[in-house]
């Protein structure tokens, strides 16, 4: 599917906190997550990632491809499979398809993400603890999602 997004570092997560709040999106939840990602030898537009995240007190894993077919300093496009939720099952099976296609880990990040939504655009506001930084993305419908990060730059919340 299709994925549309300005991706800023911020300094504070809480302005554009706020500015969810005051605006009317809806917090959809709020997760801990270890992402490991894994870049193939073979095209470095396309990444692979293990997502492990607790919600509610329920931790999952999934997986899933991504393929960054346009991408600008704050904004891309690309492409994501559909998440395949791991078990102890298919974990083996996964690990034999990283390796067949020759992917190898180029990161293993920990945050924790806040996601908003209203209407066609999230938010996705992550808190990372390693590496220690804060980033903001901005997805949804092409339109909708120019229209806010026009809004926040204009109000100066982001860059």
């Amino acid at each position: 599917m299709k994925e549309y997004e300005y991706s800023f570092k911020v300094e504070s997560i809480q302005p554009i906190i706020k500015y969810c709040v005051n605006n009317g999106y809806e917090q959809k939840y709020v997760s801990k997550q270890n992402r490991i990602v894994y870049e193939t030898k073979n095209n470095s537009h396309i990444i692979a990632r293990l997502t492990t995240e607790n919600v509610n007190n329920t931790t999952s894993t999934y997986f899933d491809f991504k393929n960054v077919d346009n991408k600008n300093e704050n904004f891309k496009i690309s492409n994501e499979s559909i998440a395949l939720k791991v078990t102890d099952e298919n974990m083996e099976a996964i690990k034999s398809i990283l390796n067949v296609l020759e992917f190898y880990e180029v990161a293993n990040n920990f945050r924790t993400r806040y996601v908003y939504q209203k209407n066609g655009v999230i938010f996705e506001i992550d808190d990372y603890t390693k590496p220690k930084m804060k980033v903001v993305a901005v997805e949804g419908v092409d339109e909708e999602v120019e229209i806010v990060c026009n809004e926040l730059k204009q109000n100066k919340i982001l860059n």
